[in-house]
């Protein structure tokens, strides 16, 4: 990750994310957690958070949380027109390739890193958005900076986002392009999945409904500060409920649970795959998460469940990081280290070159 990145995504970020900072010092009585920097991070870090909250503050005091369809459109354009507007002069700016794809009769954004090689891996991609927000390609610069970093192919999922696109509907479409992808010669082992947020919650419950039907699973799966549950009831989704500036207010997480999601399906593996059964099998998986978010408790409980079923996991946490913390902790030591292990756990577990067949 050069210096350059700093300047281009970290206003980018700022607006996709809405995100944080807060005052040092010890917490006073009744002060709001989010308002206060983690004393322990890096100074680059530090310099962020400062920057970045009064955008959060300003987000929680006046965002609303849409209840109708035409709201949920209405929100839905005008965060993809404010994210795309600045997406596409970053991914010219840092030189990446993109290209709009179908897949398996699903749209899907393909993007390259500068002087691409082909190592017979690809890596498919599911953005994040509260499930109800943004696009593959308002979602780019996420593809942008993993191409960067590992020199591979990003296929991202356009998947429909709620409420017009539903749980069935949107796992569907994750396998389609899975089983596409299989099609293009790639060998399951040189397949990696990896999902942001919501897109966290999206690729291993599409995992489990593909290992249900029978087919290869992917060689490896990344999941950065994924929700497994959207019944929120692990235990930093009530301590740490109202400490991190990166999310929006509960009504508008909830809002976006339910638009997806009944909340009599909240138990089902593939709308809450914390639930599945992994005995039958899950690839290796390496989550990221910070000590400052609601979701912490999702990725440990979903390294245990993986790791007490005998697979293979890896829990990778970051002090006093905050909600997908890797898009907008540009140039930090924090995201270089983060992005090092993800680089790190792809060569391993991802096998190069194609089928002959």
């Amino acid at each position: 990750m050069n210096s350059r990145w700093a300047g281009i995504l970290g206003p980018v970020c700022a607006s996709l994310f809405g995100l944080p900072a807060l005052a040092d010092g010890a917490i006073q009585p009744q002060q709001d957690l989010r308002d206060v920097i983690p004393l322990a991070i890096s100074p680059e870090a530090h310099a962020i958070f400062e920057k970045l909250l009064p955008l959060a503050n300003q987000r929680r005091l006046t965002q609303k949380f849409p209840s109708t369809l035409a709201e949920f459109d209405a929100n839905y354009a005008q965060v993809l027109e404010r994210a795309s507007a600045q997406t596409e002069p970053l991914l010219k700016a840092l030189g990446v390739a993109t290209t709009d794809l179908h897949l398996g009769g699903v749209g899907v954004l393909e993007t390259k890193p500068p002087n691409y090689q082909d190592d017979g891996t690809v890596l498919i991609r599911v953005h994040g958005g509260g499930f109800i927000q943004d696009s593959a390609r308002s979602a780019a610069g996420g593809d942008a900076m993993m191409a960067l970093v590992t020199g591979k192919r990003i296929l991202s999922v356009d998947y429909t986002v709620a409420p017009r696109g539903k749980w069935p509907l949107v796992t569907d479409q994750v396998v389609a392009v899975y089983k596409a992808v299989l099609a293009e010669r790639y060998r399951p082992s040189s397949v990696g999945m990896f999902g942001d947020s919501a897109g966290g919650n999206i690729v291993p419950a599409s995992i489990l409904k593909l290992r249900d039907q029978g087919l290869p699973m992917p060689g490896a799966v990344v999941l950065l500060s994924p929700c497994v549950d959207l019944n929120l009831i692990g235990d930093t989704g009530t301590t740490l409920r109202n400490a991190d500036p990166a999310l929006p207010n509960q009504e508008a997480i909830s809002a976006g649970f339910m638009a997806y999601a009944d909340p009599a399906d909240w138990k089902n593996p593939y709308v809450s795959p914390i639930y599945g059964d992994f005995t039958k099998g899950f690839p290796p998986v390496l989550l990221q998460v910070g000590t400052r978010e609601i979701l912490l408790s999702d990725s440990v409980r979903f390294y245990r469940a993986v790791k007490t079923a005998g697979g293979e996991a890896e829990l990778d946490v970051y002090e006093g990081m905050t909600h997908v913390f890797q898009a907008y902790m540009q140039n930090t030591p924090e995201q270089k280290a983060a992005y090092a292990e993800i680089k790190r756990f792809w060569s391993r577990h991802l096998a190069t070159g194609k089928s002959p067949h």
